[in-house]
Formats: C-alpha cells, sequence, structure tokens
C-alpha cells in the first residue's frame, strides 16, 4: 500500500480469473507464505499500529482484537483475502468494523459489503451505527420494491466511491436473489462473509452466487473453520483465495487423506490419521498451511477474565406415560391408541420413523398430541396444568431446577431442536407466571433484536440501576438451537439448559455461547438434560 492509501488492485471475481498455467498456484501459495512471514516478524510495524481514531470514543479494543485489525489490514496491504476463526463470543464483528474504519483512514472508500445469516443483519446495523457512526450503513433486505427504492436512492451505483456511500448489509438470500444488481455496485474493496461456514459446500448456490461478485479482497467470518471434513475447509479456502487453492485433489493429497471416515469407499479412517501424524506430522502441516489465511483465537487464551463455564449432564427418567409410550413406538401401534384416546394429531403420525418418534417422546408426551379433559373437553393440561410436569422426566427435572434458579436470581436459556417443545414450555412457563422471551425460525429480525434488549435490560433493571432479582424479571429466554445459535448476545443469563442435544456439537457449542462470551461477569453453568435409557 503506497502512502496514499491505494495499492494495486486484485481481482477476486471467480467467474473471471484467467486461465493458471501448471505450478502458479504452488508460486502464490509461496508467495502468501513470505508476505506472512514479513508481517509476522516485522515487531516495528506491530508497535506502530493503533486502534484506528474514527472508532467512536466509547471503544477500546482489546490486544488480541487490535492484532486481529492489524493481521486483515496486513492481508489487505498485499493483496491476500482470508478467514477470521476466532472462537464464538470473541467479537469478530467489531474487528471487522476496526478493519472498515482503519481502512477509512488510508482513504479506501469502499464499497464494503457484509452478507450475513438474517438473524444477525439487525446486530451488524446497531454495531456499525454504535461503533463507527461517521460510516453510513445500510441494511438492504425486504420487499422487491423497498430494495429497488435503496438501488435508486443510498445505493445508486454513481456513488459508489464517495466516502459517505453506506456500508451494505444484506443476507445470504438476498445477495443470491439480488447478484445482478450487487455486481453493478463492484468492484468492492471487501466481501465479508458472517458465519462462513455455511460456504463449506463448494458446489451450493450460494458460493457460486458470491463468486461472481467482482471484489479487491474477501473475508470469511467463522467460528467453526472446519466441522466435518477436509473438503470443507478447501471450500472456504477456494472462496476466498481460488488462485493459490484451486485444486481439491491437489489440497486432498498435500496430507494423504480422503474421504475421511467413509470405510466403504476405501477411506481415511482415524488410526490412518493418527498413524500419519505420528509419522509426517500431517496435523503441524494442515496449520502451516493455514498461517498465512487464517485467524484463530480461543477464549481461554485470551480472555483471561472471562468467567468459567461448567457444562454438567443431568439425567432423567421417563414418566410411566413416555415408558408407555416408548412401548407403543417399538411396536408400531402409537398411532391407533393415540386415535382411540380421542387426539386427533395422531392421524397425522408417521410411525416409519421410529428414532424420530422416541425422540419425541423423550422430550414430552404431548409432542404426539395432548389428550383431552373428559370432564371440560378441555385440554388435559389447561385442566391441571402440573400434568405438564408429571407427564415428562425432562420436564419433572426441570422443573426443580427453575424453581431453585429462579429463587436464586438467575437468568436462563433453554434451547431445543424442536418448536413444539417449545410451545410446552410456553405453556408450563405461564403456568408458573414467570416472565419470558421467545426466538424461533419463525420470529421476525426486529422482533429478535428487541427480545433480546428487553432480557439483556435486566442487568441495570433495579431501581438503582444494578441487577433485576425481583420475581417479576424477565427469567427465561426460549430459543431453537439453530435460530437461536446465530448473531444472538445473551450476556445477561448465566445459566444455559440444553433441553435436547443436536446431532451437531457445534451448533451446541453455539448455543452456550450466546452467553458465555465477551460481557459476560459471571460463572457459565450449561446443563444437558439426557434421558436415562433412552436414544
Amino acid at each position: 500500500m503506497d502512502k496514499s492509501g491505494k495499492r494495486k488492485k486484485k481481482n477476486s471475481k471467480g467467474g473471471k480469473s484467467k486461465k493458471k498455467t501448471k505450478g502458479n498456484s504452488g508460486e502464490a501459495l509461496k508467495s502468501a507464505f513470505e508476505k506472512d512471514n514479513q508481517v509476522r516478524t516485522n515487531k516495528e510495524l506491530k508497535a506502530i499500529f493503533v486502534q484506528p481514531p474514527n472508532l467512536t470514543k466509547s471503544c477500546t479494543l482489546k490486544d488480541y482484537q487490535l492484532e486481529g485489525v492489524r493481521w486483515l489490514a496486513s492481508l489487505y496491504e498485499n493483496g491476500v483475502s482470508g478467514i477470521l476463526a476466532d472462537e464464538m463470543g470473541l467479537g469478530k464483528t467489531i474487528q471487522v468494523i476496526g478493519l472498515v474504519a482503519h481502512l477509512l483512514t488510508q482513504e479506501v472508500t469502499g464499497p464494503f459489503l457484509v452478507v450475513a445469516p438474517l438473524a444477525t443483519l439487525p446486530n451488524w446495523v446497531r454495531e456499525f451505527i454504535k461503533w463507527l457512526p461517521s460510516k453510513p450503513v445500510c441494511r438492504y433486505h425486504g420487499a422487491a420494491a423497498d430494495r429497488e427504492e435503496m438501488m435508486r436512492g443510498p445505493l445508486n451505483p454513481k456513488g459508489k466511491r464517495d466516502k459517505n456511500f453506506p456500508v451494505i448489509i444484506t443476507s445470504f438470500e438476498t445477495a443470491i436473489r439480488d447478484q445482478k444488481k450487487l455486481q453493478k455496485l463492484g468492484p468492492f474493496a471487501y466481501v465479508i462473509v458472517d458465519e462462513g461456514h455455511r460456504l463449506k459446500n463448494h458446489r451450493c448456490m450460494l458460493i457460486r452466487s458470491l463468486k461472481q461478485l467482482d471484489a479487491s479482497n474477501r473475508l470469511l467470518l467463522t467460528g467453526t473453520p472446519i466441522q466435518n471434513t477436509l473438503d470443507e475447509l478447501w471450500a472456504l479456502l477456494n472462496f476466498v483465495n481460488p488462485q493459490i487453492f484451486d485444486d481439491l485433489n491437489v489440497f486432498q493429497s498435500w496430507f494423504g487423506f480422503k474421504d475421511i471416515g467413509q470405510k466403504s469407499h476405501n477411506g481415511t479412517t482415524e488410526e490412518d490419521i493418527i498413524a500419519e501424524e505420528r509419522k509426517n506430522k500431517t496435523v503441524t502441516k494442515l496449520h502451516e498451511i493455514l498461517r498465512p489465511f487464517l485467524l484463530r483465537r480461543v477464549k481461554i487464551d485470551v480472555l483471561k477474565e472471562l468467567p468459567p463455564k461448567k457444562e454438567v449432564v443431568v439425567y432423567s427418567g421417563m414418566s410411566r406415560l413416555q415408558l408407555g409410550y416408548a412401548d407403543l413406538i417399538e411396536k408400531g401401534t402409537l398411532r391407533e391408541e393415540l386415535l382411540r384416546q380421542g387426539i386427533g394429531d395422531g392421524k397425522n403420525l408417521s410411525q416409519t420413523n421410529k428414532m424420530m418418534n422416541q425422540r419425541k417422546n423423550v422430550n414430552h408426551p404431548f409432542m404426539f398430541g395432548e389428550p383431552l379433559d373428559p370432564s371440560t373437553g378441555v385440554h388435559i393440561g389447561t385442566s391441571y396444568p402440573q400434568l405438564l410436569v408429571r407427564a415428562s422426566g425432562k420436564f419433572a427435572l426441570m422443573d426443580r431446577m427453575l424453581d431453585r434458579l429462579h429463587t436464586d436470581g438467575h437468568q436462563v436459556l433453554i434451547f431445543s431442536q424442536m418448536t413444539k417443545v417449545l410451545n410446552i414450555i410456553e405453556d408450563y412457563l405461564n403456568f408458573r407466571n414467570w416472565k419470558y422471551c421467545r426466538i424461533d425460525g419463525s420470529t421476525k429480525i426486529d422482533d429478535r433484536q428487541t427480545a433480546m434488549d428487553v432480557f439483556n435490560a435486566e442487568t441495570t433493571g433495579a431501581a438503582d440501576g444494578s441487577r433485576n432479582y425481583s420475581d417479576d424479571r424477565y427469567f427465561v429466554f426460549m430459543l431453537s438451537t439453530r435460530a437461536g445459535g446465530l448473531g444472538i448476545n445473551l450476556t445477561s443469563a448465566d445459566t444455559c439448559i440444553i433441553f435436547d442435544s443436536d446431532w451437531n456439537p457445534h451448533a451446541d457449542s453455539q448455543a452456550m455461547d450466546r452467553c458465555h462470551r465477551m460481557g459476560q461477569t459471571r460463572p457459565v453453568a450449561v446443563y444437558r438434560l439426557l434421558t436415562s435409557n433412552s436414544v
């Protein structure tokens, strides 16, 4: 980068890259290593890098965040794209805002595009307004007519080089739908993709659409850069640096792994990986190759002041009703029994997937429909709310836990994969007269932010501005694991209950980190509920 803040343009548009001659990717990889080594060993450069002055005065970046902004700035200066893979809860958003602020001081005016999950859009807009108020921001989302109006107004392509041109925040779905319109705003100084692991399938429509956007640099943000296979990691690296990581087979050959875990296809087994690591330090080699392109820090290393998190597995039994249903599920006669009891939902029950039905049963037998009170004709849980608790072993256990947690002044997050479970928990909380909030896949994005604000306000909700411990406080926040695991900050809570575990452990980890993250001031307890002798 020269004194004016400009540098030689690097085109990252995947669809128009020139044909590469054999060996070019190796030369590009070598060059990236040399540049990365220069940045890491240049102590003078590290010493002079300071927090961008155009960030709001109330913003003070932590040392590791400032180092993250410095690393991102060095990527831009060297014409290399990368992946910021800090563990969830370490403030990747503020580091991106710090990068934009730094580039603005270097007269790099943009345009900047942030593509993120729909649920996170309000938070991105809010954070930019809060920490970088001098730079306009625009949420490009909504009805087609509204988006057309934005393109004629604040996002008019004629003004894309103006210093007051807004940072564009849009969703994955809108980026796919309006790809051609967004192309008119290019070339972008930066295309930033939040929750970048969504691009792990290199054949998906999202990655194809984003590759068509002309950009000098690309940046992926993800707390889980690799979840299952090396193929997924290659897809992320191919998106940010297609000139270097241009061939999946070559990438796999570097490590000697193929189709990990797929024994039927002569794939690499776990034993093969362990043996290869002992022989050739393969994992160490992977870390070295990733070093110029990926930065990852974990909370235990950089947030020394973060209170501890303890995860406890708590077992419950099954109620008599659940035991009876479990037997009927195995025999394939549950539907008939439900219809005999007059439960109308029974006629829609599929008995093909016994595993799923058993999972529903251990959560609550009313998942298959709620019996009617013969004396009144209303649902039995309405006539006798205590039966909501007694019908499920997990509910009986959770009832005892919540009663104690409420008395002791805690705030609790409850995660479930199933919205029907959340419906039953909602009935239970109404019976208990405890105030609650809820987010699931049907919650509108602006309502999500409102619910979070109301819940987090309890940290200063008392008359004297201290934490509100009164009985009428917002005590529980219910969330579906997938919808509530992204873009949500609920550090007012210090207790997390995983009502039913996700098949993917990363989803549960994201759920826990809604409260165990930067800003948390109290130790966090995570209770994972499991039912003994069940699926």
